[in-house]
């Protein structure tokens, strides 16, 4: 009987660790290897951006044309390159930019691929680019996942 006590605790002992080993192993992602984490970043730094740019910028004429987002998000990166280099004191477009490269990292769905469509893009005023943005970033954050497991296979 002792034995046999002495399994059941060891038993109950085994499944207790293992048990919060797999939350220790979510607890540990970083919130910026999160797609979703970074999306909503990006979303909160475009709406307290109140600066409204003089010219015209590249942006999608379809935001739903998801095979073309790589090559969208490649236009996005540069004109916010451009913008946070020219306006350095614009910290919104700096975080959105940084943030918009990072989200390429995480999500390899973004990679620029040569798609079968033409992906069509024109020029606009700033606003409509930032809705663009928004509008592409808002669907980035609905997919189920976009992390690069590194090591599991």
């Amino acid at each position: 009987i002792h034995t046999m006590r002495l399994y059941v605790l060891l038993a109950c002992v085994l499944w207790g660790l293992e048990s919060h080993s797999a939350p220790m192993k979510i607890a540990t992602v970083s919130s910026r290897d999160n797609h979703t984490a970074v999306c909503l970043e990006i979303q909160r730094e475009l709406m307290a951006d109140k600066i409204a740019y003089n010219g015209s910028f590249k942006r999608p004429q379809n935001t739903s044309e998801e095979l073309c987002y790589g090559e969208f998000i490649k236009d996005f990166i540069s004109t916010l390159k451009n913008i946070s280099t020219n306006y350095n004191k614009d910290c919104h477009i700096k975080k959105v930019y940084k943030d918009m490269t990072h989200l390429t990292n995480i999500c390899p769905k973004l990679n620029e691929t040569r798609s079968h469509k033409k992906c069509t893009t024109e020029t606009s005023n700033f606003l409509k680019f930032k809705e663009a943005l928004q509008s592409v970033v808002i669907s980035i954050e609905g997919w189920k996942s976009c992390k690069r497991f590194k090591g599991i296979l």
